[in-house]
């Protein structure tokens, strides 16, 4: 196999690749005795079938095949000897195309490729980007308690409905004379929720009742969603679509959710036993752990002003955008040359962001270890586990939930993307002037109207 390359500008190139019969005739040969022996034609035993009949059938497939992968093979081999930096992958020259014929014995393809432009990463102190850190005051502290209140509250027993309250009792179908429903429906164990009801004149019919009262209302309006209002009245949603009846709740318990208290109980579940003594210490906890969340905010905004800033030094680079939309078509079904033009703005910036990172990764020799992987699971972990309600866990209490998290391939490749990003901004934030700016969150927010 020869392949020599031919440059026709500073980004496009062409690959011919040369092959002879030498190159390829061993490997059809043998491609088809094993087609041979496992070949199944009519008038012949399994593996019996003459060679010559088995490479009429498939010689030509073979050959494309054994062929393609060849060629496969020796553009990886050149693209790595020659250290050529590329964009996309090597594309069949569309007027040079070759129909492939068994009679022939050599055969010449030619592909299109495209070089990477270089890329300025180069960092100075005199280049300036933007930092906000978020003011976090009172109100904020307060609002963020409240929320903590809330998600660590719990259902307690009580007296009376007030509106929001969850019930258990019997639940019995009622025929037009309001008398128990002869074969109707019965749920001695029937759990139905106020607070949820759509119906506010079957909310009001529970206001006032106590343990022991028998409140008549009608489900089907109260619950217009047919897979709550089957799983109440403990039949299928089938069932449940044919029911209009009223129904007679005899309540045998009112329950009812109440936000937690600012107390050391919250401060031991919240942070872990004597962690946290006092209400001055628990806001003060809060309003670190608000810092935190902010701060992945603040570094947020870093990456986007950052990657801006890193695009304009680079706005004069120009792309082999003709061998890109072909490659993008090429390389996906949902795309049309229609569409690949009319949205390419978008495309090109990202093309050149990836340039960029590749040329930042070189030039710094950015790598990622596995301490990175692990802390950018635990960072996952973290934020997943505060929908719950569970704040301040250590590393240790971290690791076995980073562990599950690294085991998932593509939870793994996107975690690896998010830290070697994370390691790029790490160095556009060393090699620049940062310039720093308190903003209340109204402030920060209008940032993203931009």
């Amino acid at each position: 196999m020869n392949i020599t390359q031919t440059q026709i500008d500073d980004l496009n190139a062409t690959l011919k690749v040369q092959l002879d019969k030498d190159d390829y005739a061993t490997r059809v040969n043998d491609a088809l005795k094993e087609y041979q022996k496992k070949a199944v034609i009519d008038g012949f035993r399994k593996g019996k079938t003459p060679f010559g009949i088995i490479r009429k059938m498939y010689g030509k497939a073979v050959l494309i095949e054994e062929i393609n992968k060849l060629i496969g093979e020796g553009l990886t081999k050149y693209i790595q000897d020659n250290t050529l930096n590329l964009l996309g992958e090597p594309l069949p020259n569309e007027t040079e195309g070759q129909d492939l014929n068994l009679d022939q014995e050599n055969f010449e393809f030619t592909y299109d490729i495209a070089l990477a432009p270089v890329m300025n990463v180069k960092l100075s102190k005199r280049e300036k980007v933007p930092y906000y850190t978020i003011k976090i005051d009172d109100e904020m502290i307060d609002k963020q308690v409240e929320s903590i209140c809330k998600n660590s509250g719990s259902l307690e027993v009580v007296d009376v409905v007030e509106g929001t309250e969850y019930l258990k009792g019997e639940l019995i179908e009622l025929d037009e004379n309001g008398k128990p429903k002869e074969g109707g429906i019965r749920n001695e164990d029937a759990s139905v929720s106020v607070y949820h009801m759509k119906d506010e004149e079957a909310r009001n019919a529970f206001i006032g009742a106590k343990a022991g009262s028998e409140v008549i209302f009608n489900p089907a309006r109260a619950y217009p969603n047919k897979t709550d209002f089957a799983a109440m009245l403990g039949v299928s949603k089938e069932e449940a679509e044919k029911v209009k009846s009223d129904f007679c709740l005899i309540v045998s318990e009112i329950k009812r959710y109440v936000d937690a208290e600012v107390n050391q109980a919250l401060f031991d579940k919240l942070y872990g036993e004597g962690a946290v003594k006092s209400v001055e210490e628990f806001r003060a906890k809060v309003k670190e752990d608000l810092g935190n969340q902010f701060k992945g905010h603040s570094e947020y905004r870093f990456s986007v002003d950052a990657r801006d800033k890193m695009l304009k030094k680079n706005e004069d680079v120009v792309l082999p955008e003709a061998f890109l939309k072909r490659w993008m078509v090429a390389t996906n079904r949902e795309m049309t040359p229609e569409s690949v033009e009319k949205d390419f703005d978008s495309y090109r910036e990202e093309f050149k962001w990836q340039l960029i990172k590749t040329a930042m990764v070189k030039e710094y020799e950015i790598k990622v270890e596995d301490e990175d992987m692990k802390g950018m699971a635990r960072e996952i972990a973290a934020a997943q586990l505060q929908q719950y309600g569970l704040y301040g866990l250590t590393n240790e209490q971290l690791d076995g939930f980073a562990v599950r998290l690294l085991e998932d391939q593509k939870q793994r490749a996107n975690m690896y993307e998010r830290a070697l990003e994370n390691k790029i901004f790490a160095t556009v934030k060393e090699g620049v002037k940062l310039e720093e700016q308190l903003v209340t969150m109204d402030e920060f927010g209008k940032l993203f109207e931009k």
